[in-house]
């Protein structure tokens, strides 16, 4: 049961060894087990309180504690890879765990697990994602050398995002192709962009010819990333999620997210941002592919998409807009589904 693992998490750490700060990684478990306990529990009879057992919780943790765009700086710097294109190296900074990512309408601030501020800059209101929107979905890079294949939805509010990966087969054909499935939020316009990503190739963050987990934030022209961790060889579940933590963690009119991978904590972000990020995005980035061979000789799947609003409600049907990439011959596809919630995409080609 996921509070149990959490428990038991829990109880490997004596109270007395932990400083101010180190209970918020166990916390955010807490909070993103009991965000999954009230996904599953929509479709039972008797749904638990999402608010009530976490504040139980929380106060528990209290009282033992004490209570990223083409544009660039120079022409001639070395550009590296990331979800959104080319970026100017000095623009791209790597969180260390349990680090935090600040952003507000001026500047991104990126802060170490102890809390001390490690770097500023100030945000480009003149540099845009490298990226499509829901508004226009189609005009976009349109060749394997640097495409993006993108589903949106809209909703007023999100309280949690999760989706899970089935970990393709690696590619046919190995080229230096970089490939990013991902399942993230973003505001409305789509300038910035919270994205737990599936990569295949070498980014920004590391990589090689493996799939690993790493996790993004990008804003203008500045992009921050997680630890970037490998995966083996297989084909296992890969939970990814995006939870909302503004009850616990932020104050109005701040939001605070956690997105990651269950199960795999240094491929996490922790972000406080400003603006309502109230957009699911579902993609695929391709930098440097040659044809379809650079892709997986399957279908990848995300199964088991659901969305909570705000108030911890599912939403179904999600209202998803759909950019397809049909001159190189890769679509997004929805199966039919009549349950409540668990939806699921395919990337097909």
């Amino acid at each position: 049961m996921h509070v149990q693992s959490a428990k038991r998490m829990e109880d490997n750490v004596p109270a007395s060894t932990l400083k101010e700060g180190q209970w918020i990684p166990i916390l955010q478990q807490v909070l993103w087990n009991l965000f999954a306990e009230q996904k599953d529990s929509i479709t039972t009879t008797t749904p638990m309180s999402f608010k009530i057992v976490s504040s139980c919780i929380l106060l528990a943790f209290y009282a033992l504690s004490g209570i990223a765009s083409p544009v660039g700086t120079s022409t001639t710097e070395e550009l590296v890879r990331t979800p959104v294109g080319l970026v100017p190296k000095s623009n791209v900074h790597m969180v260390p765990e349990g680090g935090k990512i600040i952003h507000s309408d001026t500047e991104i601030r990126l802060l170490n697990a102890d809390g001390s501020l490690f770097h500023t800059a100030p945000l480009n209101k003149n540099a845009r994602l490298n990226f499509p929107t829901p508004q226009n979905r189609t005009a976009h890079r349109r060749n394997l050398e640097d495409a993006t294949v993108a589903a949106f939805a809209a909703v007023n509010s999100i309280g949690g995002f999760e989706g899970n990966w089935v970990q393709p087969p690696l590619p046919q054909v190995q080229s230096g192709q970089l490939l990013m499935y991902f399942a993230g939020i973003a505001p409305s316009n789509i300038d910035a962009l919270i994205i737990p990503t599936l990569q295949y190739g070498v980014s920004a963050a590391g990589g090689g010819t493996f799939w690993s987990l790493v996790s993004w934030f990008i804003s203008g022209d500045q992009v921050a990333h997680s630890n970037l961790t490998q995966l083996g060889a297989g084909t296992v579940p890969i939970d990814s999620f995006v939870v909302n933590e503004d009850e616990f963690l932020a104050t109005p009119p701040a939001h605070a997210w956690f997105c990651g991978f269950s199960g795999f904590q240094a491929a996490g972000l922790n972000v406080q941002t400003l603006e309502n990020f109230n957009t699911a995005v579902v993609a695929l980035e391709i930098t440097g592919g040659n044809d379809i061979g650079n892709l997986p000789n399957e279908p990848t799947d995300l199964n088991q998409i659901f969305i909570l609003d705000a108030n911890s409600n599912g939403i179904f049907p999600i209202p998803w807009q759909f950019g397809q990439d049909t001159a190189d011959g890769i679509t997004i596809v929805r199966p039919p589904n009549n349950l409540n919630g668990d939806e699921t995409l395919v990337f097909e080609y």
